[in-house]
């Protein structure tokens, strides 16, 4: 009984929503594309990519070398930012982007790959130096007055996990969640609230600037974001009904059960998240035990001089 009401429930849901539904078959396979939300991310990647690269040029000194400011920086930070940008395409662009809202397990997929994949991997790209260098002189003194007032925030770690887990479960609950799928602005918003916050959680944990926690902070730090987020993938999975009406009618318009694909998106959360926090945890701990030796391994050299000397 209860499997026949959920239904004809979403059956009728279909029907309320058939205009919006039929307006996004249009919208997505009348052989164009989805310009209001590709043309705003792809912007942002472009404009994103050269700046980056023209800070690399300046960073490279007199010759301005993008070799040799890549090399300042670090290659490896480099293509941790280009696997950023790269990430960020594959979640908003389609062919992902073309189907993250028929089905909720293929929409978490996008927010997981914002905030687990592209928020590290720019947060370890170090964006601010080069990104600061490519803007004009002026627009660098009116930043840096910026960032000097906002060093006066106090734990500003705290505030970023706040502001991720917060936004993390705000843009989760139904109202605002739907709101997201109804309105193209507000979806835009909330991929812009998950890479936002994503990126400024990990500089902490990843980014050479000043902020940058020591691995025991860090761990904390991760293990404390870890579990709101294990926790809202485990209240996807183990809910005994959809809990979005406008995303299970769109599943069962394309062929899947409702419950079945929320349950897939809950797993998609729970899963790669997780791993990303415990395999940054363990690399933050391997760093943490690598430290004491080589402080233990510097140390005779130091003090033997003075040994030396006093005999």
């Amino acid at each position: 009984m209860r499997l026949t009401a959920l239904h004809h429930t979403a059956l009728h849901h279909t029907a309320l929503h058939h205009t919006a539904l039929h307006h996004t078959a249009l919208h997505h396979h009348d052989g164009g594309l989805d310009l209001a939300g590709v043309a705003p991310v792809a912007c942002w990647l472009v404009l994103a990519a050269a700046g980056y690269l023209l800070g690399l040029r300046r960073l490279g000194g007199p010759g301005r070398s993008l070799r040799a400011g890549a090399r300042r920086l670090g290659r490896v930070r480099v293509g941790a930012f280009a696997g950023g940008l790269g990430s960020v395409a594959a979640a908003l662009l389609p062919p992902l982007d073309a189907v993250a809202d028929q089905r909720f397990s293929t929409h978490m997929l996008q927010h997981m790959i914002l905030v687990a994949a592209a928020g590290p991997l720019l947060a370890a790209g170090s964006p601010g130096l080069p990104l600061t260098l490519a803007l004009p002189r002026r627009a660098r003194r009116v930043l840096a007055l910026a960032r000097h007032v906002l060093r006066r925030v106090p734990r500003r770690p705290v505030a970023a996990w706040a502001g991720h887990v917060g936004v993390l479960w705000l843009w989760h609950l139904p109202g605002p969640y739907e709101l997201a799928l109804r309105d193209p602005m507000a979806h835009l918003v909330e991929h812009a609230c998950f890479l936002g916050t994503s990126y400024l959680l990990w500089t902490h944990v990843l980014s050479s600037s000043r902020s940058r926690l020591n691995p025991p902070a860090a761990i904390l730090y991760l293990f404390a974001t870890a579990l709101p987020s294990a926790a809202l993938g485990a209240v996807l999975t183990l809910a005994g009904a959809p809990l979005f009406p406008g995303q299970a009618a769109a599943a069962l318009a394309s062929g899947a059960d409702p419950l079945t694909d929320q349950q897939l998106a809950g797993l998609v959360m729970w899963i790669p998240a997780d791993l990303v926090y415990l395999g940054a945890i363990f690399a933050l701990f391997l760093a943490w035990m690598d430290g004491p030796r080589e402080m233990s391994a510097a140390r005779p050299s130091v003090a033997s001089p003075a040994s030396g000397g006093e005999r």
